[in-house]
């Protein structure tokens, strides 16, 4: 998901924004714009009307082309020329919208806000904000915001904010938001919140939270939270919770929570906990907890528990099948295939190894002389 989304909204912002508030005509000659300009300065300030390159004051032009650097009030009532450059600071004012190498300011386009280098400040478009470089303050937008760079600060759309570098402060879209950086602050989408880098934060998505790093803070999804490094915090979703470091904090999935290290605190899951490198906690399942190693806690399924090792309380309606137990096991089928140390307590318990007490209609212990290897209600064993 997170491979598919981000591209698809980089690009369709990148191709489609852009073009709506300049012109690209590449099969004619490039002409030097022109300067023409009527100026009314007063010590240095003033009112111009034209496309002056260089002014402070009010500026009105039809049509931004080859600028140099505007301070004050800048109205522009056409899209922008060919020549995109520049400075503009203070107030920018566009129909199809102001468009510069840098903007500084207070910047708002009918069409949308555009910069070659970085837009600074505030900037409202009725389309989209795009920066080729960076954009730092707050983006409101109603279709994008796209940068190129690092997008920092609050950023608003009705589709989909992008950033090609890190993502930073404040986000919320109806489709995505995307960094193919790192990601950090809080960030609210309809369908996705996606990072490419590390992830930490507050993230609530209709459809997935992925990062491709780790994922520090707080998600909510609809469907899956999931991360390619470590996660740290809680994290809930419809379906899953999945970690390809470790786990640590509050897990919950509406299936399944999965992790391919090591799981720690409390992890639920409504079908299924998987814990590669086992878990040390409150660990819950409707069905099945399984773990590559230790299960340590209270770990509870309303099926099974399969573990190398458990330790602490474990209750499995079923079947509690491990290599060696210590503490308190409770299940229809304690089969402990090794060393029990405590007390196990179901319909048959089996022990290879017995240091502890056996509770149920039907006790195995191996390691005690017969006839006391197979007793009914309770079987004993203390070296």
């Amino acid at each position: 998901m997170g491979r598919a989304l981000g591209p698809l909204l980089a690009a369709a912002a990148l191709a489609v924004l852009p073009g709506v508030l300049r012109a690209q005509d590449t099969t004619e000659a490039e002409e030097p714009p022109s300067h023409w300009s009527l100026d009314l300065p007063v010590r240095g300030y003033g009112i111009s009307v034209g496309n002056s390159a260089r002014f402070a004051g009010l500026r009105i032009n039809w049509e931004d082309d080859g600028l140099d650097r505007i301070s004050g009030i800048n109205i522009t009532l056409w899209r922008p020329g060919k020549v995109i450059t520049g400075t503009v600071t203070g107030l920018g004012v566009g129909v199809a919208g102001p468009a510069a190498s840098d903007l500084h300011g207070l910047m708002i386009g009918l069409g949308g806000v555009l910069a070659e280098h970085a837009v600074r400040g505030v900037a409202v478009g009725g389309l989209g904000i795009v920066s080729q470089g960076r954009i730092d303050g707050i983006s409101v937008a109603g279709l994008g915001v796209v940068a190129q760079g690092a997008l920092r600060g609050i950023s608003l759309s009705g589709l989909g904010v992008v950033s090609q570098g890190g993502l930073t402060g404040v986000s919320a879209s109806g489709l995505g938001v995307v960094s193919q950086g790192p990601m950090a602050g809080i960030s609210l989408a309809g369908l996705g919140v996606v990072s490419q880098g590390s992830m930490a934060g507050l993230a609530v998505s209709g459809l997935g939270t992925v990062s491709q790093g780790g994922l520090k803070g707080v998600s909510v999804s609809g469907l899956a939270s999931v991360a390619q490094g470590d996660m740290w915090g809680a994290h809930v979703a419809g379906i899953a919770v999945v970690a390809q470091g470790d786990l640590r904090g509050l897990a919950a999935g509406g299936i399944a929570t999965v992790t391919q290290g090591a799981l720690s605190g409390i992890a639920v899951g409504g079908v299924a906990v998987v814990a590669q490198g086992g878990t040390r906690g409150f660990t819950v399942a409707g069905l099945a907890v399984v773990t590559g190693a230790l299960a340590k806690g209270l770990t509870v399924a309303g099926y099974r528990v399969r573990s190398p090792r458990v330790s602490g309380i474990t209750i499995a309606g079923i079947n509690l099948k491990t290599e060696g137990m210590s503490g308190l096991s409770v299940s229809a089928f304690n089969q402990i295939r090794g060393l029990q140390a405590g007390i196990s307590i179901g319909l048959l318990n089996f022990a290879r190894r017995l240091q502890g007490i056996q509770i149920g209609l039907l006790n195995i212990a191996r390691n005690n002389p017969p006839p006391f290897q197979v007793l009914p209600i309770l079987n004993a064993h203390f070296d």
